[in-house]
């Protein structure tokens, strides 16, 4: 059963909760971000609801949470850079799944920005389950600086 943010097993040292995203993201979480010097990552603890029959985690919430991570690597490399916050889109993401998540695991992408252009960001990571690696990522992003709004 799915435990409140607060009552939450534990999440690894250095995650904060993720203060970001849509409605979809939020209805998803809680998620979890870290920024290390080399990545970025967003974490959640896998819950019933995350999960396929089989006990793992669907494939589509690790989608998810790839493009979730991914798009969230791009915002920090934009802030890092100094640039201003940009409307982000999926172009393409890619997921090669290499083992299940078991349900009640922490899951984590860790992603890199290895490219940050004026209009499009690549990026590649690697999905963690309890530090085992079950997941190999990668997306590109179109970015569309957001316009301030007119005076009134």
């Amino acid at each position: 059963m799915d435990q409140p943010a607060s009552l939450a097993p534990e999440t690894p040292p250095g995650f904060v909760p993720a203060s970001h995203g849509g409605p979809y993201a939020q209805a998803l979480g809680p998620f979890f971000s870290h920024r290390a010097e080399d990545y970025t990552a967003l974490g959640i603890r896998v819950q019933h609801r995350h999960s396929n029959s089989m006990g793992g985690a669907h494939g589509g919430f690790v989608a998810s949470l790839a493009d979730l991570a991914l798009v969230h690597a791009v915002a920090v490399a934009r802030e890092r850079a100094g640039l201003p916050r940009a409307a982000l889109s999926t172009v393409t993401l890619s997921v090669d799944f290499i083992g299940p998540p078991k349900e009640g695991c922490w899951l984590e992408t860790r992603a890199r920005v290895t490219r940050l252009g004026r209009s499009i960001a690549f990026t590649e990571g690697e999905m963690l389950a309890d530090g085992k690696r079950v997941a190999r990522v990668s997306g590109v992003f179109a970015m569309k600086e957001r316009r301030a709004a007119p005076a009134a």
